[in-house]
């Protein structure tokens, strides 16, 4: 009966002390005075503490101070007589992490901006070369037979832009009359075509002389070419100067 009776005398008065304000305090109001302090440091985190446990009040304020040099584990103590002293770790943002998630977000941003662009793409013009009438195969283009159209971001790279780049080229098909003219319209362009009407020049001495001839072959400056002389019938080689000269080559 004693022991049933000390038993019940006991419980009743841990209750009556833990009860009070004054001589009681919970992990819960020592979180919350940590949690205080960090703010006060300049650092964001929260206490990884038991908020159920009680502990004697301390009569000082509690004293709490970083245990190293982070703030991932803090020392709070009670100064008083018969005392305690309690280690907290701190759980602290990874800040890394967060520039890792911001480095991210940025990149999908970016990738979004992207396809918006592609989107709204600015109109380009491009200038092109079209024929102003039908031409025959092996024709030669004149100024008069080619105008210059605009095509608006147009997906062909291989097109002409400027007169000059066709003036005196032959075709290796018929064109019909608005063709946009390209390279594979066109034979390769030679300095000196076969059947060019050309002049040979051949030197004897300190003389020089000139007579009409055709090419046999194609070719550019520098290239030995077949030639025939219009006068005599004559093929000879020559090498191709300037100006549809050709000079004899011995």
């Amino acid at each position: 009966m004693f022991k049933i009776f000390s038993k019940y005398l006991l419980t009743v008065l841990t209750f009556t002390l833990l009860s009070k304000p004054t001589i009681a305090i919970t992990g819960k109001d020592i979180s919350e005075k940590v949690s205080e302090w960090l703010v006060s440091e300049g650092i964001k985190g929260k206490p990884l503490f038991s908020e159920t446990s009680v502990y004697k009040d301390c009569k000082n304020n509690l004293e709490i101070k970083k245990l190293y040099k982070n703030y991932k584990t803090v020392k709070v103590n009670c100064s008083d007589e018969n005392g305690y002293q309690l280690l907290i770790r701190i759980k602290i943002p990874n800040k890394k992490y967060k520039n890792k998630n911001l480095l991210n977000s940025k990149i999908k941003q970016n990738k979004i901006l992207k396809k918006v662009n592609k989107k709204v793409k600015t109109k380009r013009i491009f200038k092109v070369l079209k024929l102003k009438r039908s031409l025959e195969k092996n024709s030669i283009i004149e100024l008069g037979d080619i105008e210059v159209v605009e095509l608006f971001n147009s997906s062909q790279k291989s097109f002409f832009s400027h007169k000059k780049e066709l003036v005196g080229r032959k075709l290796k098909k018929n064109l019909k009359m608005g063709q946009l003219l390209h390279p594979r319209h066109l034979y390769k362009k030679f300095e000196v075509s076969s059947g060019d009407v050309i002049s040979i020049v051949s030197n004897i001495g300190n003389a020089s002389v000139t007579v009409s001839g055709e090419a046999q072959g194609s070719g550019n400056l520098g290239d030995l070419i077949r030639v025939k002389n219009l006068r005599s019938g004559k093929i000879i080689k020559g090498y191709i100067k300037k100006d549809k000269i050709i000079k004899i080559f011995r």
